[in-house]
């Protein structure tokens, strides 16, 4: 029969998924959607589809998301790069409760998805496109991203 194992703190999950692979992670405001955002129609985030403009290289039309390994959806890859990126967004979350999503790194990303490493930046990793594709195709990629990832309700207390 197989050993029950039961983690006592955050600390011990930490020390399990290092074990077992690298996790990647980021804070959302509770209630909103881990991968997609909700649409805006003009400024720096704006969106198409609920995908900022920002984070993803778009065609002239934004009808495609183009391979880009420099952009792409951010997370974290370190406790560190978490808890900085953490305290960031508790600033503009105005007293709304931040939870942490957090996907093992190797878990079955969608193809045309991939982590790629930021490298101005050590910790902080985008989930970027790597091959052209419709923005309704990547939504729908973000949307099981979303299904596979774990959440740690107000991860501020645990960070």
């Amino acid at each position: 029969m197989s050993e029950l194992l039961q983690l006592k703190s955050l600390s011990d999950l930490q020390k399990f998924i290092a074990e077992i692979e690298t996790y990647k992670g980021r804070p959302t405001i509770r209630g909103k959607h881990p991968t997609l955002y909700e649409e805006r129609t003009e400024g720096r985030f704006r969106t198409v589809m609920g995908v900022r403009v920002c984070d993803f290289q778009f065609s002239s039309d934004e009808r495609w998301v183009l391979p880009n390994p420099a952009m792409g959806l951010s997370f974290s890859a370190t406790w560190d790069n978490l808890k900085f990126v953490y305290g960031m967004f508790k600033k503009r979350a105005k007293k709304k409760p931040v939870d942490i999503y957090w996907v093992l790194s190797e878990a079955d990303i969608p193809p045309g998805l991939a982590f790629t490493k930021d490298t101005g930046n050590p910790g902080h990793y985008f989930l970027a496109v790597t091959e052209r594709m419709l923005v309704e195709q990547l939504v729908e990629k973000l949307r099981l991203v979303a299904q596979r990832m774990a959440v740690i309700e107000d991860g501020g207390r645990a960070l």
